[in-house]
C-alpha cells in the first residue's frame, strides 16, 4: 500500500445517498486496506472541508471519490472548486456518477477529474467497479511524495 509521510493515503467520499456511500466504503474495505475514510453528504461539506485543512497536508485526504448529483453544491462545481485551489488540486478526484453523459464526462474531464466512472445498477458490479479504482489509485498509481521506494523498482 501506498504511504505518505508514513501515513496510509486517506479518502474522502462526498455523495448524497448514504447507501452509496455504504457500498463504497464496503468495497473499499474488501480492497484490505487500512486507509481512513471521510464523507460528506454534499460538494459544500467537501469543500468546507478540504479548505478547512488546505494548510495541512498530513490532513488531506490522498483520494476523493465525488458524485456529480448532489444539493448545495453539485459534483462538477465541486470538482471546479478543488482544481481552482493550488494546495488542493493535487489530490485525484474520482467522479462516481448513475449519469452516463458524453456532455458532463466532457465537463468532469475539462475541469480536471482523474477518472469517471458510473455507478451500475447492479450491486456487486459497482463493488467491483470501486474496488478496481481503489486498487488502482492506492497501488498502482504513483505520486511524487508518496511512492514505492526506488530499491524495490525494476530498473
Amino acid at each position: 500500500m501506498l504511504e505518505q509521510n508514513s501515513k496510509p493515503i486517506s479518502i474522502l467520499l462526498v455523495d448524497d445517498d448514504p447507501d452509496c456511500r455504504m457500498l463504497i466504503r464496503d468495497a473499499i474495505s474488501e480492497c484490505k486496506v487500512t486507509n481512513e475514510v471521510a464523507e460528506a453528504e454534499n460538494g459544500q461539506q467537501a469543500v468546507d472541508l478540504l479548505t478547512a485543512n488546505r494548510d495541512n497536508p498530513d490532513r488531506l485526504p490522498g483520494l476523493i471519490y465525488l458524485d456529480i448529483e448532489m444539493p448545495y453544491l453539485n459534483g462538477l462545481e465541486t470538482l471546479e472548486r478543488i482544481k481552482r485551489d493550488a494546495k488542493l488540486r493535487h489530490i485525484p478526484v474520482v467522479i462516481m456518477s448513475g449519469v452516463s453523459d458524453e456532455q458532463q464526462m466532457r465537463k468532469a474531464a475539462s475541469l480536471g477529474a482523474n477518472s469517471y466512472t458510473l455507478k451500475p445498477a447492479n450491486a456487486e458490479q459497482f463493488l467491483k467497479t470501486v474496488l478496481a479504482s481503489t486498487n488502482y489509485w492506492l497501488s498502482i498509481h504513483q505520486y511524487p511524495e508518496h511512492r514505492l521506494p526506488q530499491e524495490v523498482c525494476r530498473r
